[in-house]
């Protein structure tokens, strides 16, 4: 039978005993319809924007003379041409879920949560690029463009339950490969999609980028766009839980364009 004395040590050991013996999980935020809004800034050292071909918005709405002449004559003059840019872009976007934590396991963001609770998790990031993109365009009408710069990525990590609350912030530089593809059925919008991943200075965390939509240029320099965008982080090999964020949801922005 144990003494008086052991057993405040046997009540204190017990929490530390039902800690050791849990199974960390993995935390997974996976939302959907959230809204990403977004920047982006472009010049195109070659051919040149100016080898564009006219007929955006302004053009349609002033009665540019510009127009269906100019249309046939510049895009068959441009024939088949390499292309070289420098893109910068900004997007931000936030994502929330819950998750049940089950008994004999806990979930750790410099708090521990045992099981069996249920959590409340929320991001909020805001990333940003500054790339080359190149590759070859064919008659002013389909552009197919691989992309190479670099990325930085801010995600601010939050979590609640059991009257517990822990946040966690990643501000995270890497290497950024992409592709890009483009549609111009007509010089006054252009359909895109684009793919890429930024592979962050530390080696188990990884953020993939990817986006299709449509660019209504109002003039040659400046054009508005929207579509859908997916945004996906993950970080493996840590010493808390790792996580795992999806979110995903309609997109939009402004767009200039030198």
């Amino acid at each position: 039978m144990p003494s008086r004395r052991a057993i405040p040590i046997l009540a204190l050991m017990t929490p530390f005993g039902v800690a050791l013996g849990c199974t960390t999980m993995e935390l997974k935020i996976d939302d959907n319809d959230e809204v990403t809004p977004g920047g982006r800034i472009s010049y195109e050292i070659y051919p040149g924007i100016d080898r564009r071909r006219s007929g955006t918005l302004l053009d349609l709405v002033t009665g540019s003379s510009a127009g269906a002449q100019g249309n046939a004559v510049t895009a068959q003059s441009a024939g088949i041409a390499p292309t070289i840019s420098i893109d910068g872009e900004i997007a931000s976007v936030e994502g929330r879920d819950h998750e049940q934590v089950p008994a004999g396991q806990q979930v750790k963001l410099d708090e521990v949560i045992l099981g069996p609770a249920r959590v409340k998790l929320d991001a909020e990031n805001i990333r940003g690029s500054l790339a080359a993109r190149g590759g070859i365009r064919f008659y002013d009408v389909l552009s197919l463009e691989a992309m190479m710069g670099l990325g930085v990525d801010s995600t601010d990590l939050r979590l609640r339950g059991e009257d517990v609350t822990a946040s966690h912030d990643e501000l995270l530089a890497g290497f950024l490969l992409g592709g890009r593809a483009t549609v111009r059925p007509i010089a006054l919008f252009d359909l895109y999609a684009q793919y890429t991943v930024n592979f962050t200075n530390e080696a188990w965390k990884t953020i993939e980028d990817a986006q299709i939509g449509v660019e209504l240029n109002l003039q040659r320099n400046v054009s508005v766009f929207g579509g859908y965008r997916w945004w996906r982080y993950e970080e493996s090999l840590s010493n808390e839980s790792n996580w795992e964020l999806r979110i995903r949801g309609p997109t939009a922005g402004l767009s200039l364009k030198f």
